[in-house]
Formats: structure tokens, sequence, C-alpha cells
């Protein structure tokens, strides 16, 4: 069923949706693509990219995945895009032994094929395309292929990773089913002969040509955030904070603030008699980092070099220096966001403050676009895929600090961000970008240049060679 929105909204979409996307595909308009991510619709933003910019061109888009978090408004609001929210499969209670797991793994799998087949062969209208994200791979790739070449669709595949890698995170790399996906029969056997192939990086195209011998196009697509991520004025960032800062969420973050001399403070910004707004001399900087809380991010690197960056302000102090104060906004749900939290309580930080919290997809790019620096901890279980979040990050014009792997260089390229490998070396970058956050032609406003460089191609640009695809 449809999600609902206001008509004032769905107006402001419509509109919206008259942009450069349909003026520049006319000719592939009309199409109907089944859009399909076995995941929370709402937290899969690359798929929901795909959708809006698609519905943008003209064609009618079948969104289907799981329900959890809201989606984007332009899915809600946009006329051409109908939401399919699959049932969840039944799961054991979290407590359970873990060889329930195991027990219930194969009833999952018979499940979702069941109620996958149905919905693109008998829920929804025959299809022109099936858009397929992978991973997950089982069963996704087998499903698509098959219902494809049921209803003569062409499919296309976005190949966000391997299956096999992400399977090995969880399993473990010596597992025997970790051991036999290893060796690509599914993968390839179901994904190399599709119609188009959609690649994150260069690095990923390169092998699935040399090692994967897939046949069709093959398009690297990089990720890059949409139009209406952008930078914020000062005035919108005073507005932000002084709603956020208003919320039990971040509260604690209001010891940051205090009032006088006739002005009103928020967290990063002070609002004078005479209306105007200014960032704040004395103001903290504002670090965050996204993260789905799962086991291809170590968070303890982060710890370790906020409580480097607390010591390096002790000693300071006692030399009559004084250090930046920090606010770190760590954003994003997942299964070992609890483990963290606990960590998080235990350390005893005077210079640093750690929020965790999870924002709507309306105010995430508002925290990014307010954000000084932004911080990743993904390495990549294939080595070929890059962070959305660094994207999203760069997309908002906040300079990035990214974990080294390797081609990493092809989003975090030295001029708006700089790699680490290790803690020491994470919380030296941190102490140098905080020192430097107000002087004009310093390191850090080099790198602000670079993170405004990369958002003048944004995600509609870039996606017009994909939309060829679709004709």
């Amino acid at each position: 069923m449809k999600s609902k929105s206001s008509s004032s909204s769905k107006a402001r979409q419509r509109k919206a949706n008259r942009g450069s996307i349909a003026e520049t595909n006319v000719r592939g308009a009309g199409q109907r693509v089944a859009v399909l991510v076995l995941g929370d619709i709402g937290r899969s933003p690359r798929m929901q990219y795909h959708a809006l910019s698609l519905a943008k061109a003209g064609h009618s888009v079948d969104l289907i995945g799981y329900p959890g978090s809201t989606p984007m408004e332009g899915i809600l609001a946009s006329p051409n895009i109908t939401i399919r929210h699959l049932p969840t499969p039944p799961q054991p209670p979290p407590s359970a032994p873990r060889v329930l797991f195991y027990l219930f793994a194969p009833l999952k799998v018979v499940y979702q094929l069941v109620v996958l087949f149905w919905t693109i062969l008998a829920t929804i209208k025959r299809p022109d395309f099936i858009l397929v994200q992978n991973p997950p791979t089982i069963p996704t790739l087998l499903v698509a292929r098959v219902c494809a070449a049921i209803t003569r669709a062409r499919l296309v595949i976005d190949w966000h990773n391997y299956g096999y890698t992400i399977l090995g995170l969880k399993l473990g790399p010596d597992h025997p089913v970790v051991s036999l996906a290893r060796r690509q029969v599914f993968e390839q056997c179901f994904g190399k002969s599709a119609y188009a192939h959609l690649c994150v990086t260069d690095a990923m195209a390169s092998d699935l040509r040399s090692n994967w011998g897939v046949s069709g196009k093959l398009i690297v697509l990089h990720d890059k955030a949409p139009r209406h991520f952008r930078r914020l004025d000062t005035a919108e960032i005073h507005k932000l904070w002084t709603r956020l800062l208003a919320d039990s969420h971040f509260s604690q973050l209001l010891l940051h603030t205090s009032d006088g001399a006739g002005a009103v403070e928020s967290l990063l910004t002070s609002r004078h008699k005479d209306g105007t707004v200014s960032m704040r001399k004395d103001r903290p900087m504002l670090v965050v980092s996204s993260t789905s809380w799962t086991a291809d991010e170590d968070f303890s690197i982060l710890l370790e070099a906020l409580a480097l960056y607390d010591e390096a302000a002790i000693v300071l102090k006692s030399q009559g220096e004084r250090l930046r104060r920090l606010v770190v906004l760590i954003t994003g749900k997942g299964p070992l966001r609890g483990f963290y939290e606990s960590e998080i309580a235990r350390l005893q930080l005077g210079s640093v403050s750690i929020v965790t919290a999870w924002l709507s997809a309306e105010d995430y790019p508002l925290l990014l676009g307010s954000a000084d620096l932004g911080i990743s901890l993904h390495t990549s279980s294939s080595g070929l895929d890059l962070p959305m979040k660094v994207v999203d990050m760069l997309g908002c014009g906040a300079p990035v600090c990214a974990y080294k792997f390797s081609c990493i260089h092809e989003l975090v390229t030295g001029d708006n961000g700089l790699v680490f490998s290790s803690a020491p070396e994470l919380a030296l970058q941190i102490q140098d970008l905080a020192a430097q956050l107000s002087y004009p032609d310093g390191r850090y406003s080099r790198l602000l240049q670079g993170a405004a460089q990369f958002r003048k191609i944004d995600w509609d640009t870039h996606y017009t060679r994909a939309l060829e695809l679709f004709q």
C-alpha cells in the first residue's frame, strides 16, 4: 500500500520531480521498474536514491523491501513510487542459543523465496526492469534472475559489495558456508549474466571484469549525495541546534551553552540583540560519525582516539594552553550499539562530550551540514566498496577522517579529508584540525574547500549515465 503524506508535501515534491533528470531523459520515460531491497527500505539510502531518480525520469517504480525506519520524504510523496512492504520473516528470540539461529536460517530463506516470488510475480504489474541490490545475495539474486526470466524483464544488479565477504563477518572466515560462498558459485551463477551491472567503485568494476567474467553493460556509479545535502549557513545552524537542544537526547550538551551580554547561545552559535547570528569563538568542534554498529566498524578506535585527545587537553592545560572542546555525535542503529554505549559510559572525559542518537531522514543532512568534521571507521569486508556515510559528509561540506583501506582513495583524496590507520594517528589528526578550525589559511580551511568542491557534482547529475540503461 502506498505510504501517505500531506497534500502540500506531495505538491512540493511533484514540483521538485520536474527537475534535471526528468528533463534529460524523456526517451526512457514510461518503463516499469521493480527496485528490490532485501532490507529496511528507510535504511537503504542508495536504493531510495535509485527509486527517486527513476521516478523523476517518469518511470513507475515498485520499491520492494522491509518496513522499519521511515523512508525519505521524497519517496513517500512521489506519485511514481509505490512502496511494497515485505512481511518480516520469523526469527528466534535474541536470547536463543546460537544453534537455533542456524536451524532457522534455511527456514528463513524458504520463507523469503515464497514471499519474493509472490510479490514480484503476483502482486505488482509485470516489470520491464528489475533493479536488485547485492548483497544480500541469498536468495535475492536467485529470485531476481528467475523472475526476470519469467517476466522477460531486464535484470540490473547494483553491486554494493560481495555477499560472501559480508557472510564472513557474521559467521567467521573459516565457516563451511563461507568457504563455499567464497568460491563465488552462487553470485557468479545468478549474477554475472545480468543485463547490466552498477558498481560503487572503479576497483569493484575491475574485479568483476577480470575475476568474475561478467557480461552485460557495466557502469561505475560512485555514491553521491542528493541535491538537498549541503552546508548550512550560520542562521540555519543556530535554528537547528536551538531545536535539537530542546530534545532530551541532546540535553547533556546544554553545558556547552550560556547566555550573556545580550546574546542567546546555541551549541555553536550566538544570536545577538540586533537579530544577527555568528559562530561562537569559544564553541566546541562538532564531530559526527554515522554507523550501523556492525562488526566491520571498530568503534574502539574512535573511543581510544577521543581518550588520547582528552589526555592531550589535560597536558596542554597544565602548560597554560587550551585545546578546543569536542562534541562527538554518533548516529545510527545496529546490533553493537548497546555494547559501545556501555563503553562510552565508562569513559571519564573532561574535554569531550559523546552523544549517541538516531536522527530522522530530514534531520540527518542538517546535522551533517552543521558539522565541522566527519569520521568514518568503515573498513570494507571486500576492500572494494566505499562508505556512503563519507559521501553524505562530503556532500554536506564536512571534511572527513576515514579509516584507511585499499580503495578509500577513490573518495577521500587528501584534498577533502585525511586517512588514518590507528587511534593515535586519528587523535593527532583531530587535534591538528581542531587547533586550526578558525584559521582562514590553515589545513582545515583547505579541506573545507575540498569538501565544497566534491559536492558540486550531486547524485542527480551523476545519475544520468545510469538512466540510459532503463530505456
